[in-house]
């Protein structure tokens, strides 16, 4: 499995209708294990049909191994295992509704 190359925070990252920005990492701790994720916005500010936005939260998965070195770019490096199971994501999503509320919780 590839290394998990952590997210630019505060950088906004253009796409076709507006940008996204991710505003912070979190680790959750969840049955011993600890839970990667990272928080952000997404713009809708230059399309044809109007403007909005919205919070969302990437869970990537359990921690494995933490910066174990940079890419090319300078951004680091994890191991992370992906979250397959339907009622671990129930629960974490649950946890994370709690510290971060109305915002889409997505699993990578």
């Amino acid at each position: 499995m590839p290394p998990y190359i952590h997210k630019e925070i505060e950088k906004d990252i253009k796409t076709i209708s507006g940008y996204l920005t991710y505003l912070e990492e979190g680790r959750l701790t969840y049955r011993s294990r600890e839970v990667l994720y990272v928080v952000g916005v997404g713009i809708v500010d230059h399309s044809c049909c109007g403007a909005g936005g919205c919070g969302f939260i990437e869970v990537s998965g359990y921690v494995v191994s933490w910066h174990l070195g940079t890419d090319d770019a300078g951004r680091w490096m994890s191991d992370v295992d992906p979250i397959r199971n339907e009622e671990e994501k129930r629960e974490i999503s649950s946890l994370l509704e709690r510290r971060h509320p109305h915002v889409q919780i997505n699993f990578n």
